[in-house]
């Protein structure tokens, strides 16, 4: 699917206005339908610069094909269960410190505890992103909260559009709900909510606003410029205990305008690429150019 602004983008470069050739092919973990609308991937998890770009053109029933081929390489240590594809251009006009990113891949056990200072188990069941996810779990009837320190991070530069994601799996139907906090101090944080998901298996959040956050609950005046811990809170069903596994926790900047920078192309793969750790994968992505009738 050629986006919108990948329409806008070639546009320009057929025109000479862009002068970069250079192309990153990303990977996510979202199966939601591909749109011309799509402005990003569903839930991006790894980008690397396409190594080759070609061209392949032929004759099908007297119809003649266009097509553009890239070609980049997956690494010997990334792996995930991938099931979307993208292009985006490399380079932007300017670079912002407020870029969509990663806040967590739940990659490791040891930089979360709860208050008890147990750290979650790894567990491969349901991992999208990397090779396995963190179970968490909340008590008997009540909540628990798992930490994280992480380097003090501005966040004051994401605007009220940006977006929190998180991808995580249900073990169980004991959830009540998930609550995400961003700590500036120890008794200081913003908090948002995410409520359950009918089902088990593998949820990825809707888009959470970052008016949200700043406008929900908070405590004792938390600092979003000098965001130094991130907390997870499950909090099970009346009674119950429940055990969910955190995948991944990425914010978006969804309103950043760069005319020569977006989302090209995005295709959902009708089966997923299983890339595990320990080879690389060569990828080729075809996108279809249709120029239309004579």
């Amino acid at each position: 699917m050629i986006t919108l602004f990948g329409k806008r983008f070639l546009t320009n470069f057929i025109a000479g206005n862009i002068s970069s050739q250079a192309k990153d092919m990303v990977f996510g973990i979202d199966n939601t339908s591909a749109s011309q609308t799509d402005t990003r991937l569903g839930f991006e998890f790894y980008r690397t610069p396409v190594e080759f770009g070609g061209t392949d053109i032929y004759s099908d029933s007297n119809v003649i094909k266009y097509f553009v081929i890239y070609k980049a390489i997956l690494p010997v240590d990334i792996a995930g269960n991938i099931k979307e594809v993208g292009i985006y251009p490399s380079r932007k006009l300017s670079l912002i410190n407020f870029d969509s990113k990663f806040i967590s891949d739940f990659s490791d056990a040891f930089d979360w505890t709860d208050l008890d200072g147990f750290n979650p188990l790894s567990s491969t069941t349901g991992a999208l992103i990397a090779d396995s996810l963190l179970n968490m779990q909340s008590g008997i009837g009540s909540e628990n909260i798992y930490t994280s320190t992480i380097p003090e991070t501005d966040f004051s530069g994401y605007s009220v559009n940006d977006t929190v994601k998180l991808s995580y799996y249900k073990n169980d139907n004991n959830l009540e709900k998930i609550k995400i906090r961003f700590y500036s101090s120890d008794l200081a944080y913003y908090e948002i909510e995410i409520l359950d998901n009918v089902g088990t298996g593998n949820k990825i959040s809707n888009d959470i606003l970052i008016s949200t956050l700043l406008a929900g609950a908070n405590s004792n005046n938390p600092d979003f410029s000098k965001i130094n811990k991130i907390g997870i809170v499950l909090v099970p069903k009346n009674g119950l205990q429940t055990v969910v596994g955190l995948d991944g926790l990425r914010i978006n900047d969804e309103d950043s305008f760069d005319p020569t920078y977006g989302l090209i192309s995005r295709k959902v793969l009708s089966t997923p690429l299983v890339k595990i750790s320990g080879r690389s994968v060569d990828v080729e992505y075809r996108m279809e150019i249709n120029f239309g009738t004579a």
